[in-house]
């Protein structure tokens, strides 16, 4: 079987159309909330605690299968947290009643789990929202500031428009950061809440949130410059030129200014929640690659759609997404680690094969040293340096878009496939292999293009 699956593996990677980082970020979240993926049992006695550490352990080893590198476990849940705090009481997830201790340090155990595996974990923080109005959270944070919580609907919010928030945000980040030997802090709904009807414009918004997430990262970087700083935006970040966010992305609708945080080093990742199909997330993942400014952005994909209890997505539309990210040069995260474990439509399984363990250098096996006068004349597409032209797609070839890539395996476009020519003035000068990319996630090379323009 191990012989098998190695073959499986490296005729996958010599198959590949494209080239790899050193470290994929290859993450997935862990929720405590409800203990809907971790606990599954309340801690009380010795016997209850070791089974509740057994469960982590557990999903561990079963993740480590399939090569996840990075756990996003959290932390704050409600204006509660899973570990001793001179801020916030204990969550109820832990030990089945909130305000109680579970009888050990739940965040201390998984950073010593994860680190003898080799992963890295991060805080998960949800930050402005504490909670239904009567739950423990959000009841001590209206005795602590009564003036800083909002009553949106039948729950809590920390008020990002006032100083208080920041600064107490902050303190929460700080504790984790100066208590626990954690990889990363990861804010969680670090934006207005959107059905919160606020008269601010959206560029005091986008301060006052901005505002934050300076003064976490500030406090953090202080404390441990190497803890990586994260969130986890809107998966459409704007508008873009030729597909509509259609009223929701992060910038307009909830203030989040996040390409910019990652510009100005405020955020050293982003995990973006792509939970989209078709239109509504290859563009938007482009745009993403496309302004990462060097950094980590691993896409938040929408795994929980494969259970038909929450929605009707096929696995080939989950493979079709990890393919064209990792083209992208895009990282993958998922949501939620229940639903990746219990191997819905078989995507644990498929993982097993894709993600591959070995980390590739950045260059192709075959393609990254090949000459330009080594292709044969019938792989170039005819191109005049502004639109190419590609063969008819007939009844066999279903590709909806195709990938610009460079001789070195780098995706640098991703591009409409309507008919047989595409306009390609944004693509700078140079040679390209350009691929078709299949319904079922599966690229195919249509050949080759050498752009230049007269100047």
């Amino acid at each position: 079987m191990r012989k098998r699956l190695f073959c499986l593996t490296l005729l996958y990677i010599l198959l590949s159309p494209t080239s790899y980082a050193q470290q994929e970020v290859r993450a997935v979240w862990v929720a405590t909330i409800g203990g809907i993926d971790w606990p599954r049992n309340y801690a009380r006695d010795t016997q209850t605690i070791n089974k509740q550490k057994k469960d982590f352990t557990d999903m561990l080893d079963k993740l480590q299968q399939i090569n996840i590198n990075t756990i996003l476990l959290q932390t704050r849940v409600r204006g509660t947290v899973i570990y001793p705090s001179a801020y916030e009481p204990w969550d109820g997830c832990m030990s089945g009643v909130p305000g109680r201790s579970p009888g050990y340090d739940p965040l201390r155990f998984a950073i010593e789990e994860c680190h003898k595996r080799g992963m890295e974990i991060h805080a998960w923080v949800v930050t402005l929202p504490v909670g239904k109005w009567n739950a423990l959270g959000c009841q001590r944070m209206r005795q602590k500031f009564p003036k800083a919580i909002l009553k949106i609907g039948p729950d809590g919010y920390m008020n990002p428009e006032i100083s208080q928030t920041a600064d107490y945000l902050s303190d929460i980040c700080a504790e984790l950061t100066k208590n626990y030997n954690i990889d990363g802090i990861h804010l969680d709904y670090i934006r207005y809440p959107e059905n919160w009807k606020t008269k601010t414009d959206k560029n005091t918004g986008r301060r006052n949130i901005t505002n934050i997430v300076r003064k976490i990262h500030n406090r953090v970087k202080a404390i441990n410059p190497q803890v990586k700083m994260s969130c986890s935006p809107l998966g459409k970040y704007r508008d873009l030129q030729r597909f509509s966010s259609k009223g929701w992305n992060a910038y307009h609708t909830v203030c989040q200014e996040a390409q910019a945080w990652l510009r100005d080093g405020l955020m050293d990742q982003l995990y973006p929640m792509m939970y989209f199909q078709e239109n509504n997330f290859y563009p938007f993942a482009a745009d993403w690659s496309e302004n990462r400014y060097g950094k980590d952005i691993a896409a938040g994909l929408g795994i929980y759609f494969l259970d038909p209890r929450e929605g009707k997505w096929k696995i080939d539309e989950v493979k079709r997404q990890l393919n064209v990210i990792r083209n992208l040069g895009l990282g993958q995260c998922f949501f939620r680690a229940k639903f990746l474990l219990d191997n819905i439509q078989g995507l644990y399984d498929y993982l097993r094969i894709f993600n591959f363990p070995t980390c590739w250098e950045n260059k192709q096996i075959e393609e990254s040293t090949a000459n330009t006068s080594h292709y044969h004349p019938a792989q170039m597409l005819a191109c005049d340096g502004y639109s190419m032209t590609l063969p008819e797609k007939g009844t066999t070839l279903d590709a909806d878009y195709v990938m610009v890539e460079t001789l070195q395996g780098c995706t640098i476009a991703l591009l409409p496939y309507r008919s047989t020519t595409v306009d390609i003035r944004k693509v700078p000068e140079g040679m390209y292999i350009i691929r078709s990319l299949g319904k079922k996630g599966s690229p195919h090379r249509l050949g080759f293009i050498q752009i230049k323009r007269q100047h």
